[in-house]
């Protein structure tokens, strides 16, 4: 039995090595599998890289439309790596998207879980990961929303732009067979007067389910359009839309501009600034406000279900409207200088400022034979308005309003000859004080005194009077030019504003404005903006702006500005000028030009094809002022 007993005693010291070595091989074989698998912390950090690249299907899926939205993908990173427990690892994601056009960021987090399996960590994703809140089957994408559209006013806060209602004449092809569309393209054409050519390539140029827009008119116009024999046209469809707008059409050309959808060409050639809808801004206060009158788009990041398509927001930016951009425009004063010069069938202009403030109160222009706003940005010889300048560089040679000047037929300037208006009374002719030939005009008489002043100093006599500085903020404008290096008969000739010198009638009423204010004038079209002070050299004094304003005053109480004399109120100052051009069929003709003062207005008015200044533009000027 000994023996028997003690057998086992013997193999429990191998037996407990065993279970040792056995014991530490597991140990030895979880310590190679945790190794070989890691905590998931690497994983965590791979997915976040994966997520901001969102090049994997799943995550282009999802996250691919807000991606082309926003033209950028988002920042991700590994906000907490959480702690691996039991083979699971939860992570925090801190998303960052950057949107468009400086509309901020959308910052969040969300979490993913990691899982340990046969092939190490992986992800579980669900949609909640890529955003709070997101459900199965929806992506992200993102919504712009547009803004309401500001106005324009007037200096007491009338509306002189903005949305209007419009409808958009044309033919819908799906209504008309193909054989028809041309006769039906060109019968449109011709009642709504527009090129039937034109209008019938383009109909053949759209697809076949087009709608082909013909004209588009103000539902306020619309009783000047047949449209009652319009719509017996087979296909013809009005469409109401609202477009933004000045108040009516052709109201003040040149200055308020206008608003239109980008084109193509537009987006192809903004470097990204510019996309399809937008509203791009073309001339005047339009396009120096375009910021403020456009607004802000706002964005919507939606949550988009793949099959019902409904949208869910989950991060909203409100648009800023456009505000109101007052101007200084007075819109009684501006239709009533439009109603004054409506007749004229020639490039015309009436603008009126205040020379107090400078501000630009009205700039009309007449209805036919222009393509531009003459009243702005014409360039043209002024003529014997000039001499408002000239009087000036005169008085401050040392000539007086008392000074006797003579005053010939005729006189010849380094063998160049020059004669006065053949509407001069002859009996005129011989000696007279300045002050008489401002009154009477007299050409000779200045051209005989281009040794007084040299042209430097007729240069500087318009730069004090505001030729030549900046145009206005918000106004394309041209302000005149004198070229003080002009000698010879051209410094002769620019004395009685022809020659080289060049203005527009809106620096001949800059001119007069600072004679009747006292010093320079800047004009301005914004009206809650300063204008900028131009550059003046040589300030006008007390003593030249008293002499000017009498002098000008003779024009009217013994001059050529007669008809004016007995308009009630404050005494009327002023100066008719007729500049001498030669027309498209060679012959010779006058522009005709007033510029005139009574207290706090000044008008301009000029007409491209007239005859003399007071007999054309005196009695455009004279109607202003009656009605102001």
């Amino acid at each position: 039995m000994a023996p028997t007993s003690a057998a086992p005693r013997r193999r429990a010291p191998l037996i407990v090595l065993i279970a040792l070595i056995a014991i530490a091989a597991l140990v030895a074989g979880g310590l190679l599998w945790r190794d070989r698998f890691g905590n998931g912390q690497e994983e965590a950090e791979a997915l976040a890289a994966a997520l901001a690249q969102a090049d994997a299907p799943e995550h282009q899926e999802v996250l691919g439309p807000l991606i082309e939205a926003t033209g950028a993908a988002p920042q991700v990173e590994l906000a907490d790596p959480g702690s691996a427990e039991d083979g699971e690892r939860t992570v925090t994601l801190a998303w960052t998207w950057t949107l468009p056009d400086e509309a901020g960021t959308w910052e969040y987090t969300t979490q993913a879980t990691l899982r340990r399996g046969e092939d190490g960590w992986a992800p579980d994703l669900g949609p909640e990961t890529y955003a709070p809140d997101l459900q199965e089957g929806e992506h992200l994408d993102l919504a712009t929303l547009d803004p309401a559209l500001g106005t324009i006013t007037d200096r007491d806060g009338g509306v002189l732009y903005g949305e209007r209602e419009v409808k958009v004449l044309g033919l819908d092809k799906t209504q008309i067979d193909e054989a028809e569309q041309e006769s039906a393209a060109r019968e449109l054409a011709g009642l709504l007067g527009t090129d039937a050519d034109r209008y019938a390539q383009t109909v053949a140029d759209h697809g076949p389910d087009a709608f082909v827009p013909a004209l588009t008119i103000r539902v306020d116009d619309e009783g000047e359009y047949p449209l009652g024999d319009a719509a017996q046209i087979t296909g013809f469809l009005a469409v109401e839309q609202s477009r933004p707008l000045e108040v009516e059409r052709d109201y003040a050309p040149g200055v308020l501009g206008s608003l239109r959808e980008a084109s193509g060409e537009d987006v192809e050639n903004s470097d990204g600034e510019i996309e399809a809808g937008d509203l791009v801004a073309t001339g005047g206060v339009v396009a120096a406000e375009h910021g403020a009158l456009v607004g802000t788009h706002g964005f919507d990041v939606v949550a988009v279900h793949e099959e019902s398509e409904e949208e869910r927001s989950l991060h909203r930016v409100d648009p800023v409207d456009g505000t109101a951009v007052p101007t200084t425009l007075d819109d009684d004063l501006q239709r009533l200088a439009t109603a004054a010069i409506a007749d004229e069938d020639s490039p015309s202009a009436v603008i009126a400022l205040q020379p107090s403030t400078g501000d630009v109160l009205a700039a009309a222009h007449g209805p036919t034979g222009q393509s531009y706003p003459v009243g702005l940005v014409g360039q043209y010889a002024p003529g014997s308005t000039f001499k408002a300048v000239t009087a000036l560089s005169l008085l401050r040679a040392g000539v007086t309003p008392d000074t006797e000047l003579e005053c010939p037929e005729t006189a010849t300037i380094e063998g160049a000859s020059f004669k006065n208006a053949d509407s001069m009374d002859p009996s005129l002719f011989g000696t007279m004080p300045l002050r008489s030939v401002i009154a009477h005009s007299c050409n000779t008489a200045l051209l005989l005194e281009h040794d007084t002043v040299d042209q430097p100093a007729l240069a500087d006599a318009a730069t004090t009077l505001g030729i030549g500085q900046e145009a206005p903020a918000g106004l394309e404008a041209y302000m005149g030019s004198v070229d003080p290096e002009d000698t010879g008969t051209e410094h002769a000739a620019a004395m009685m504003g022809q020659g080289r010198v060049l203005t527009s009638p809106l620096s001949m009423a800059v001119v007069l404005a600072s004679i009747q204010q006292g010093e320079t004038v800047a004009p301005r079209i914004l009206a809650d903006q300063e204008p900028a002070a131009a550059e003046v050299p040589t300030p006008l004094t007390e003593e030249e702006t008293s002499q000017l304003q009498e002098m000008l005053r003779g024009v009217v109480t013994d001059g050529s500005l007669d008809d004016l004399a007995d308009l009630p109120g404050e005494p009327v100052i002023g100066k008719t000028g007729t500049a001498e051009w030669t027309n498209e069929d060679g012959e010779l003709a006058l522009h005709s030009w007033v510029i005139v003062a009574q207290g706090d207005l000044v008008v301009a008015v000029f007409v491209e094809d007239g005859s003399y200044g007071s007999v054309t533009a005196g009695p455009i000027a004279r109607e202003v002022l009656e009605g102001a």
